[in-house]
């Protein structure tokens, strides 16, 4: 799922950079020790955001404790929805890190030159329509973004020649997702198989900086298709919460063969590794006199902590706590509002009941929202959101903080908007926190956000925004407690959410 067209994914672009000395296929050298320190850069859409979110922050956590390395990998949406669009396909990778190479961001997005200044391993994919080839014309074209083996091919050559001409940094490329076979004809099925074979065959060449992590394999176990089992439901071509966390490791391992100089003669599918051990890693605790919040454990707690937020004193300003029936009819749209469950009054979220859009390959979405005020209520004086939510089923919601120019206008309009990601634990009441400084922003037209001066956090909301794939449109979501926080109480940090 992707934000504002959101996911909100969290497909996957993965960069890997990597420290050291990086040796070129012209001129081979002998194998260095390997670094002890490395950033990564993970550029991916939804199927990657699945990868990640099956333990990767958490594995090079681990892998870091138990190694005495400084391993930082992190992860960002690329291309973005706007202003280029959300589009990740050899085309793609080609229009902005070789037709618009150079030293400025093109549409908001980094070029090679840039991302270099700062990664040692850039790992980048495609989503898996990539794998929807159509027959060849017999007139191949790098300009082309219509997906035919003949442009694919033309592109890839081109985008190896760039990234050779980054000899400092390894790069790692996901061969393509693939979809299920309910969504696929078995002519493209081949077509599809034919590229990733090309690419591990003729494409990828040993001694230079350039490596694979064979994602296709482990999706078709040899077949044609993302296997059913591995995928999030019919007609879902994104891998399901088993897979992602089975596979997520193999992933790890791949990136610390290839920083490690193993990048040629281990299994590009990053299986065959030694078990990382387990390793407790403990978070950080907030200095004492500045009131930070530590970083969230890699498995937060869901239970609700003794914690009570008040409405009034600074610092503090309760959107919704579901116990004045009047707030509710203000503040919710028909798709939402105050109810029972068990002896508290909370704010029921009915997808089912909300509008629906087609996010494309992210399928269809349903979307709640908290009615407009006359005027933008003020952010600026708030650094966190805490709410608490409760579901009946696993299940990924995207919350967003809307922003319009003028609220009273009911027709759409240009806007954007600053999300989050909850996956709650389901059966039971989880606290979220969100860092209103860390949210992933979304543009539908930049003339709202360029008229609002490009906030790099919220400062104006019109209303929340709350979406989730149609597939989970009956589930039972609840919601309490939305609070706008300036200083985070202690027994409030563990819930503290990673960006």
């Amino acid at each position: 799922m992707k934000t504002t067209r959101h996911h909100p994914l969290a497909t996957v672009l993965t960069a890997v950079l990597v420290c050291g000395i990086l040796q070129t296929a012209a001129a081979p050298a002998a194998r260095a020790a390997a670094p002890t320190s490395a950033r990564i850069i993970f550029l991916h859409h939804s199927t990657g955001e699945c990868i990640w979110n099956g333990g990767v922050a958490a594995w090079f956590q681990a892998y870091n404790a138990a190694h005495k390395t400084d391993y930082r990998i992190t992860e960002q949406n690329f291309p973005k929805d706007s202003p280029y669009g959300w589009e990740n396909y050899p085309y793609d990778y080609w229009n902005i890190w070789v037709n618009h190479a150079g030293n400025s961001p093109y549409k908001n997005e980094p070029t090679l030159e840039i991302l270099a200044r700062t990664y040692n391993v850039i790992v980048f994919k495609h989503c898996f329509p990539v794998s929807g080839i159509e027959a060849d014309t017999g007139r191949g074209d790098a300009r082309s973004s219509e997906k035919r083996l003949e442009n694919y091919k033309l592109q890839y050559e081109a985008l190896k020649g760039k990234l050779r001409q980054f000899p400092q940094v390894k790069f790692i490329l996901w061969t393509g997702a693939v979809q299920v076979q309910a969504d696929m004809d078995e002519p493209t099925a081949r077509r599809a198989k034919a590229f990733f074979d090309w690419v591990r065959t003729r494409w990828d060449e040993k001694g230079d900086n350039i490596f694979l992590w064979d994602f296709y394999e482990l999706e078709t176990e040899g077949g044609l298709y993302l296997k059913a089992q591995y995928a999030q439901a019919a007609g879902d071509s994104h891998p399901n919460e088993g897979f992602s966390r089975k596979v997520a490791p193999y992933f790890c391992q791949r990136v610390v063969d290839v920083i490690a100089g193993r990048g040629d003669t281990t299994k590009i599918t990053g299986q065959g590794g030694k078990p990382l051990p387990v390793v407790s890693v403990a978070p950080t605790q907030p200095a004492p006199t500045t009131g930070a919040a530590p970083s969230p454990p890699t498995t937060a707690p869901t239970t609700a902590p003794a914690v009570q937020i008040v409405s009034t004193g600074p610092g503090k300003w309760l959107f919704d706590n579901a116990e004045d029936p009047a707030l509710g009819k203000q503040r919710w749209d028909a798709a939402a509002g105050h109810a029972k469950d068990g002896d508290q009054r909370v704010i029921k979220i009915s997808f089912a009941e909300g509008k629906l859009e087609d996010w494309g390959e992210y399928g269809k979405q349903r979307i709640v929202h908290s009615r407009r005020p006359a005027s933008n209520f003020d952010l600026s004086g708030y650094k966190y959101l805490a709410l608490r939510v409760k579901t009946d089923r696993e299940m990924e919601i995207v919350l967003g903080l809307v922003t319009m120019p003028d609220p009273t206008i009911k027709a759409d309009e240009p806007y954007f908007a600053f999300s989050g990601y909850l996956h709650p634990k389901p059966g039971v009441w989880n606290w979220v926190v969100l860092d209103l400084g860390k949210l992933e922003l979304a543009v539908e037209g930049p003339a709202a956000y360029e008229k609002a001066g490009k906030p790099s956090r919220p400062m104006q909301l019109t209303h929340l925004k709350l979406c989730t794939n149609v597939k989970n449109e009956k589930a039972a979501v609840a919601l309490d407690d939305i609070t706008f926080l300036r200083d985070l109480p202690r027994e409030l940090q563990p819930y503290l959410q990673q960006p």
